[in-house]
């Protein structure tokens, strides 16, 4: 009875929340004060109050469910996941100490492709029920107070299989505080407009869709995430090779370590400068207002197919920001695009760095045209990053790039335009690494290299600095024509060179001085007097 601690059993109870329908044909109250009638008003979906304040009412030690079903509309299809051996302890007033599932069959309802999948073991950990339905089924506004969901949640052992044969897997999911704010319109109901509205091509409801959607990312947050173990297998049959059903089968095997997402980055919103701190470091400050950049990280990706082979040690993006793609589905709200403002609303970004890639691609057949046909081509880069900031209609305006390490084996018999000439000069192999640091000044209309620099392994170094001029805002116009008549009217108005012999340039007198017959002393003495005579003579603009 209400007051005293018992058990309450409850029979096929049914809880639409949004677009979602939770089905478990027996819950069983334990250590609760409710009665049976209490516990099924607050469960009922006919009942008169707010699920909000119903579910506030929920007090239980555990709650066990044997079976749980979730349905969920999505393409004239039902999504269906049935949950075994559910409990959820330490309930009180609706929020739940941990959630735990023993594992869930996945599968798809309806007309359409066979689609199939499995959870391993599943735990949430401080689930606000209240906050879910406020979330789910009230409407709030720019203004409204958000609502932590959850503190984590941990799903294991994922597998997902297709129509075609192909397999994907993760081993484990970490996903730590989601934190949501009520929109304007409920999120059930926006989820359920997005769903219904997938393919739409009317440009009303397009507009539509698109003010939801920016409504709706913008209303929600979360605090980290980490994916472990993923693989892909993909059989590649006929019915799927580019061919047709006679072509040769393509399989493809993929796999990544490790995938992290972090809201907090090296740069923040409106700051950062290329250029300070160590190479291209890009750093910055958090200004009143301004929300932390994101930051994601890619982990032991390797890819093996008939096209190739790919392996990659790490990827880091840094900078990451999702508000140029807000503001494009506002603007998209407010009616169709122009293409020319696509790429405005690209995500920002503000580095890129790349560790240890190796890239194996076999011999390509000849097929209809022999011209056509290579040789196997494999190259690696150690190490490489990319800053970028200062964006002007989403191009950034400074950049630098630094690579350390490109390397790759020079094919024998080459007849590629400069590879052949190394490849005469008794190189086997090329080992480089260079910098690259620009920086767009608008008012002087002018680009600044502070740095371009390359060295190459037992060659030497070159290293370019200089301004060119008549660099105005047009060379950023998205209509290619507009921005390559712009760069017709650029201007040196000083450059520099630096040259510094690694072997390079040894290499190449002793070849010309046996082509001609000459002592490599006696060739160099004149190539340093066309040097002395014709360098002062190059004209140059300041």
């Amino acid at each position: 009875s209400a007051g005293q601690a018992g058990a309450v059993a409850l029979d096929e109870v049914v809880l639409p929340l949004g677009p979602v329908t939770l089905k478990a044909p027996k819950v069983e109250l334990r250590g609760t004060a409710l009665s049976r009638d209490e516990a099924r008003a607050i469960l009922d979906p006919a009942g008169p109050a707010p699920w909000r304040t119903r579910l506030d009412k929920l007090d239980a030690r555990e709650i066990v469910i044997p079976v749980l079903r979730v349905e969920q509309p999505a393409g004239g299809r039902v999504q269906v996941a049935v949950y075994h051996d559910v409990v959820a302890r330490d309930v009180t007033a609706g929020r739940i100490g941990i959630l735990e599932a023993g594992g869930a069959t996945l599968t798809v309802e309806g007309p359409g492709p066979d689609a199939a999948g499995a959870y391993g073991r599943l735990s949430i950990r401080e689930l606000d029920l209240p906050g879910l339905a406020r979330l789910l089924a009230e409407p709030g506004g720019p203004d409204a107070a958000p609502v932590r969901v959850y503190a984590g949640v941990t799903a294991e052992d994922i597998a997902l299989s297709g129509p075609d044969g192909a397999a994907f897997r993760i081993a484990r999911i970490d996903a730590r505080d989601l934190t949501g704010r009520p929109t304007t319109i409920p999120w059930g109901e926006t989820a359920r407009a997005l769903a219904e509205g997938a393919g739409r091509k009317d440009a009303p409801e397009r507009a539509r869709m698109a003010g939801l959607a920016a409504d709706l990312m913008d209303g929600v947050a979360i605090g980290g995430l980490e994916i472990s173990g993923i693989t892909l297998a993909v059989p590649g049959g006929p019915a799927a090779s580019p061919g047709g059903p006679g072509a040769k089968p393509m399989p493809v095997q993929a796999s990544l370590a490790r995938l992290t997402y972090a809201p907090d980055g090296e740069a923040k919103v409106g700051e950062g400068k290329v250029g300070e701190g160590k190479a291209g470091e890009v750093k910055g400050e958090v200004k009143a207002g301004q929300p932390a950049l994101g930051e994601m990280r890619v982990e032991g990706l390797a890819v093996e197919a008939p096209a190739g082979r790919v392996a990659l040690k790490g990827l880091t993006l840094s900078g990451l920001s999702l508000k140029p793609v807000l503001d494009g589905l506002r603007r998209a709200a407010a009616g169709p695009l122009d293409p020319a403002e696509l790429r405005r609303y690209a995500p920002a970004l503000a580095r890129i760095a790349v560790n240890d890639l190796d890239v194996d691609l076999p011999a390509q057949a000849p097929g209809a045209d022999p011209l056509q046909a290579s040789g196997p081509l494999r190259f690696a880069l150690r190490s490489g990053s990319l800053a970028m900031s200062e964006p002007r209609d989403g191009v950034p305006t400074a950049s630098r790039l630094t690579v350390d390490g490109l390397t790759g084996a020079i094919p024998p018999g080459t007849t590629a335009p400069l590879l052949a000439d190394l490849a005469g000069l008794g190189y086997a192999s090329l080992d480089l690494s260079g910098i690259v640091d620009a920086r767009w000044d608008e008012a002087a209309r002018e680009l600044t290299l502070r740095d371009v620099t390359l060295t190459g392994k037992d060659m030497g170094t070159a290293r370019i600095t200089g301004t060119i001029g008549g660099i105005g805002k047009e060379v950023f116009d998205p209509e290619p024509m507009v921005s390559s008549l712009a760069l017709l009217g650029a201007s040196a108005k000083s450059l520099g060179l630096t040259l510094e012999n690694g072997g390079l340039f040894q290499r190449f007198v002793d070849q010309q001085a046996k082509a001609q017959s000459l002592k490599p002393e006696e060739l160099q003495r004149e190539y340093g007097t066309a040097a002395m005579l014709g360098i002062p003579a190059v004209p140059y603009s300041r």
